[in-house]
């Protein structure tokens, strides 16, 4: 069976041109055609998001089921990150994976259903620090959730903040790999003639085979985030 799955910064459906288009964002979605849809910086009843749920608000302009697992508490509302499926989700935590005093973060971790079997599916934004970000990786890799799905397709997805892609070894050495290889398009800033920086990873198990890996970029995706999407299609191993 193939399945496409994205991984996407939204910036809180803010754009580059400081405009709260949600439904701008809606087409990004649509226009991508996948299948389970991994969302970063998603608001929940935040002023500068005219106090929307916008995960709700996403999930039911697309018709998919969603989980969402805020992780910022702000004065007013929070944000964090959004799973959209076309599948049933069966079951989702999220895990904490806030270090010391550093900007909170999660990891979105969801058992869905397929029409093949169970995956598992595990969203994450991870810190600015170096340090930061590898106690971040080890600690999704040693939780009990993935412990207990790891016989299943795994991917894991996200916004890493990893610009050199130190954490592909720790990855590499509990059975993932980078989706990424070759001179491919990068997906961080969208607003520049050609993005430099490859900060929106994928990462697979064995269970899991690469049939492309694509960063979206068109008129629309420039400006509705500074970051673009990530789609990567898969097929899934009996």
């Amino acid at each position: 069976m193939e399945i496409s799955v994205l991984t996407y910064n939204i910036h809180k459906a803010i754009g580059n041109d400081r405009s709260y288009q949600p439904d701008r964002i809606v087409e990004v979605l649509r226009e991508s055609g996948a299948d389970i849809l991994c969302l970063q910086e998603v608001d929940f009843q935040v002023p500068r998001s005219h106090n929307h749920d916008l995960a709700r608000r996403l999930a039911e302009a697309l018709e998919m089921e969603y989980e969402l697992g805020l992780n910022v508490q702000l004065k007013k509302g929070a944000y964090g990150n959004a799973t959209l499926s076309r599948f049933p989700i069966l079951h989702t935590e999220n895990l904490n994976i806030t270090w010391g005093i550093k900007k909170p973060r999660g990891c979105l971790m969801s058992r869905i259903e397929t029409d093949v079997g169970e995956i598992a599916i595990l969203n994450f934004h991870l810190g600015l620090a170096g340090f930061e970000r590898s106690w971040q990786m080890k600690m999704i890799l040693e939780s009990s959730f993935l412990e207990m799905v790891k016989k299943r397709p795994v991917i894991m997805l996200g916004d890493t903040n990893d610009r050199l892609a130190k954490l592909n070894p720790i990855v590499k050495e509990a059975g993932f790999r980078d989706s990424y290889s070759g001179n491919r398009m990068h997906s961080f800033p969208s607003y520049t003639p050609s993005p430099l920086i490859r900060i929106d990873k994928v990462y697979l198990n064995s269970k899991v085979e690469l049939l492309e890996h694509r960063v979206l970029l068109n008129k629309r995706t420039r400006v509705a985030s500074d970051h673009l999407p990530v789609l990567v299609t898969l097929k899934i191993k009996p």
